[in-house]
């Protein structure tokens, strides 16, 4: 038998045509400040470039900045995690956290 062909979009078009990507800039900021600064600093500065690709009307270049923007605060988000992570995991083993029945 032979298979039906669709003329559906794919499910990765979420936008209308001529909207702007999102610079994720508010949340590189946040994640720059909160969790990891060297990681959210790149993604702010992507998402810097997709804001100025977008204004010089490269859609092209605005989604893919976009899209490198938003992974970078994705990691900037689990590296502070896990940096959180650590840094309270040394401290309980050198003692930092008394417990309550050594009083």
């Amino acid at each position: 038998m032979c298979a039906s062909m669709s003329n559906e979009q794919p499910a990765t078009a979420i936008r209308p045509e001529g909207e702007a990507p999102p610079t994720y800039l508010g949340w590189a900021i946040a994640a720059t400040a909160l969790c990891f600064l060297p990681f959210g600093l790149v993604g702010a500065f992507y998402g810097w470039r997709s804001a100025k690709a977008d204004d010089i009307g490269d859609g092209l270049m605005a989604e893919r900045y976009s899209k490198v923007a938003r992974r970078w605060i994705i990691t900037a988000v689990v590296c502070g995690l896990l940096v959180d992570l650590v840094i309270v995991g040394a401290l309980g083993l050198l003692g930092a956290f008394p417990t309550a029945g050594l009083q």
